[in-house]
């Protein structure tokens, strides 16, 4: 499934869906396309639409595999049976290469950094230009095939192939990134270890086998209910060049929006109705991206004092954030960084218990250790589980709160009934389950964003503790000189408040937010006047004039003990300059990655 195979798709697909994306499809215009696409799904789904005869896509199976969405992470009793099973994936993986590098070049034929173990070259250690092809970190690149589409392995998948692993890593990659169905017989004659891997993947609930329409069917097919995405996390910059300073990860999360359809999953005889995992998005890499690129310098200056290194990772959803974050400390362990000696902590928090199950699984999946935490940031006791598991006293205190929080400024009537039991609302019973958990923010956006910066001073350390955010932001600054304070830096520094230790921090948005107008057209997910007409009025009703994605950073500024920092809580922000590369959240644009870096360095260095 290298380039020839690529092009096959896109022709098999009469060039109306290509499977990968334009590096160059902005952001905001994917999502839009992915949510309309989710819409069309929803109502053929309750048009009973009959599928036809070739059609692969999980997409269109949606309805028989709610029971198997169900049971995902539950259909275990033992758990040292659930571990080792676990385990026995994380070699499959291993050895069918199925890494984000090798599926880049070998399935996708995008360029990659050929890495050489040259110690002597210290040229530009710390520019990112030399590790621009690195970007992105994982394939967001990739969509799935939709409803009608299909993928016809046999007709491309060399079996006989000198490298044993690619048929495996070929077929993998189309049931777990691509979403499309397998024949069975394929699967077992292709797949390293055949029907012991099949029986392995049955168990861990991550397919199931279903009836082969197609008039020419031999059996049944293999069907996935589940994503799983490589991450790789590599060098950090200014460390030198050497082969082994990668991290390979993969996470399990839900199906993309454009294969679910839903964002929730229904209940069943014994299982509650639960928020989808969000899907690794833009949103999720930027975060991993922007703090990657910034970390050694976060590091270097003052905040390795403690003996234990403490993440915690708020609305964690698949436990991305927490994840990658300790995978960047694996690499600097390699490359022989101080925090070699230094035993490190995570700690995942969601209202979602399912996304609880599902940062356990990708944490054993990873070979690391995360402690996951049930608890409803909104609800006057949210802190009480945190604290109570973690202590109160400043040595239990976290180094780093990560955080990407539901965001969309969501009017009642188009969020799922979850998420509105969530927000305390009077609302009639919703129309639409178009935003959940992991995307409703709220009326206003900003319920889960408030809620997280009043909590990071209440448990980051106050010698040079970091709080790191990835949101859209209601209202930015539209220009570098405003002579008046944004209203929303001045939110932030009221809701962070007031301490006695100092805390400084910058805000990244786009240099040009979308305009109100062009929001509620991308998020009303139709051409329909009178919904278009329900989202603006709603943003008018809270004053929401302009919205950009960003970034937000914050921290206390006690590491140094410096008699300058004055109590309270000051945030700057910075316009990030668009480039032919895109935006903040672009994920191949590594020149907003170097200009935020640029940026964050002086204030770890304040």
């Amino acid at each position: 499934m290298n380039l020839p195979f690529l092009w096959a798709l896109v022709f098999l697909f009469s060039a109306t869906v290509s499977v990968v994306l334009s590096f160059h499809v902005k952001t905001s215009s994917r999502h839009k396309a992915s949510w309309k696409r989710s819409t069309q799904i929803f109502a053929n789904r309750n048009n009973q639409v009959s599928r036809p005869p070739d059609d692969t896509s999980v997409a269109s199976r949606i309805d028989e595999a709610t029971p198997f969405l169900q049971q995902v992470g539950r259909s275990y009793t033992d758990m040292d049976a659930w571990e080792k099973d676990i385990d026995k994936l994380h070699e499959l993986l291993h050895l069918t290469r199925y890494h984000h590098s090798t599926i880049k070049k070998r399935i996708f034929n995008l360029p990659i950094i050929e890495r050489t173990n040259d110690r002597h070259n210290h040229e530009d250690e710390e520019s990112l230009e030399k590790y621009k092809h690195e970007y992105p970190f994982g394939p967001t690149y990739v969509r799935p095939i939709a409803v009608g589409q299909s993928i016809d392995l046999r007709q491309f998948i060399d079996i006989n192939s000198t490298e044993e692993w690619l048929p495996s890593l070929q077929v993998l990659t189309t049931l777990f990134l691509l979403s499309s169905c397998v024949p069975i017989s394929l699967f077992t004659q292709t797949v390293v270890g055949g029907n012991d891997t099949l029986d392995l993947l049955l168990r861990l609930g991550l397919v199931y086998l279903s009836p082969d329409d197609n008039i020419n069917n031999d059996g049944e097919l293999v069907v996935p209910v589940v994503h799983l995405f490589p991450l790789q996390i590599p060098q950090l910059p200014g460390t030198r060049d050497r082969l082994d300073l990668v991290k390979d990860m993969v996470f399990m999360t839900d199906l993309h929006p454009n294969v679910l359809s839903v964002t929730t999953i229904p209940s069943g005889s014994d299982c509650p109705e639960e928020g989808a995992v969000m899907y690794i998005g833009p949103d999720s890499l930027a975060l991993v991206h922007h703090l990657h690129a910034s970390f050694l310098g976060y590091l270097n200056n003052g905040n390795t004092d403690s003996s234990v290194f403490r993440v915690l990772d708020v609305c964690c959803g698949s436990g991305v954030q927490a994840l990658a974050a300790l995978g960047m400390l694996d690499v600097l362990r390699k490359s022989g960084h101080e925090l070699a000696a230094v035993d490190v902590e995570a700690v995942a928090v969601d209202v979602n218990q399912r996304a609880l199950r599902f940062t356990e699984f990708n944490a054993r999946l990873n070979r690391m250790k995360v402690t996951t935490v049930q608890s409803d940031l909104l609800a006057d006791d949210a802190m009480v589980s945190i604290e109570e598991l973690v202590g109160r006293g400043e040595s239990k205190k976290f180094d780093i709160l990560l955080a990407n929080p539901p965001f969309i400024p969501t009017p009642n009537l188009v969020s799922d009934d979850a998420a509105l039991s969530l927000r305390e609302t009077n609302s009639i019973a919703t129309n639409s389950q178009s935003y959940g958990l992991f995307s409703s923010g709220g009326v206003s956006g900003e319920d889960c964003l408030c809620a997280i910066i009043q909590m990071a001073p209440r448990v980051l350390r106050s010698d040079g503790g970091l709080m790191a955010i990835v949101s859209e932001f209601m209202n930015p600054p539209l220009r570098d000189l405003d002579e008046q304070k944004c209203m929303l830096l001045t939110k932030v520094e009221q809701w962070w408040g007031s301490h006695d230790v100092a805390a400084s921090g910058v805000l990244f948005t786009n240099e040009h937010p979308l305009e109100s107008q062009v929001y509620a057209q991308r998020r009303a997910l139709t051409d329909d006047h009178g919904v278009i007409s329900l989202w603006l009025n709603h943003l008018e009703r809270y004053q929401i004039e302009h919205v950009s994605p960003g970034l937000l950073f914050v921290q206390y500024q006690n590491k140094c003990g410096n008699p300058n920092n004055a109590p309270g809580c000051n945030i700057d922000y910075r316009l990030v300059p668009k480039t032919n590369n895109g935006s903040v959240w672009t994920p191949h644009n590594f020149n907003a990655v170097e200009y935020t870096m640029r940026i964050l360095d002086d204030l770890y260095q304040s």
